[in-house]
């Protein structure tokens, strides 16, 4: 989503308001779309110390799935968009495989509770973006979206994360270039695009469906273990893009049945 020079003042205030909130949050994906590997997989499947590597998808499918996810959420209730301490980890979420999610509509430092069941591995990105043409006009390439993404979670600088206080290391290494995705999202106006940005899809910018195709997104991430049953402790985050956006998200997690 990026608003062409041609759309009134209010889309260009959208399109400042999206530049700052695309270093956005956290979680777990489910759903499959047959998402396909990029030259990126080699580099993305690396991974050492606590972090998880999976042999299913690259890092770069599983920055597709999370934006699927995140954008399936209804508004009212996605953990990326809310203020409260606690929230409810498990909305959205199947398999073995949860993603958890930061502040979307806010920058700095926030703080998450929630519990997860023994067993789920957790997909967390660093810092990341996505973009696509709602609202462009003319619409961008492929390259172009891509380079925009890019554009958003690079440089980076200060990329961290940590479990029960011990540091994870060479996050640079899990850089996550996404296929092309579509995401689908709720009725307006309880999802994120309009409860962002108070874009109505379908409706608004010639849209006619809930189905917004194509999109692409960038970042880092990683992903976590299974947890052991009991309390432990993730913070995450870093800074990038121009202007210099920071996020510095921590999780309090209880892991039960």
């Amino acid at each position: 989503m990026k608003v062409g020079q041609r759309s009134l003042s209010g889309w260009q205030r959208v399109l400042r308001m999206r530049f700052l909130l695309l270093v956005a949050l956290i979680l777990v994906l489910a759903g499959s779309l047959g998402l396909q590997s990029t030259a990126h997989a080699q580099s993305e499947r690396g991974s050492t110390g606590t972090i998880a590597a999976t042999a299913e998808l690259t890092y770069g499918e599983w920055n597709a799935r999370w934006w699927q996810w995140f954008f399936s959420v209804p508004a009212s209730k996605n953990p990326a968009l809310l203020t409260t301490e606690a929230v409810d980890c498990s909305v959205g979420q199947s398999g073995n495989d949860w993603f958890l999610a930061g502040r979307f509509n806010g920058l700095g430092r926030s703080t998450h509770r929630c519990t997860v069941p023994v067993g789920k591995a957790l997909v967390i990105p660093l810092i990341n973006s996505w973009q696509d043409n709602v609202c462009v006009k003319p619409p961008l390439s492929v390259d172009q979206l891509r380079a925009n993404a890019a554009n958003a979670v690079t440089p980076t600088k200060d990329l961290h994360a940590s479990i029960d206080g011990q540091p994870l290391t060479n996050l640079e290494s899990h850089r996550a270039v996404s296929p092309v995705f579509s995401y689908t999202l709720p009725p307006p106006p309880d999802n994120v695009i309009f409860k962002v940005f108070g874009v109505r899809i379908p409706g608004d910018c010639g849209t006619t469906n809930s189905t917004v195709t194509p999109a692409v997104a960038d970042g880092f991430y990683i992903i976590v273990p299974p947890l052991s049953a009991g309390s432990h402790r993730i913070n995450f985050g870093g800074s990038a893009g121009s202007p210099l956006t920071t996020l510095d998200m921590t999780y309090h997690l209880t892991v039960g049945s």
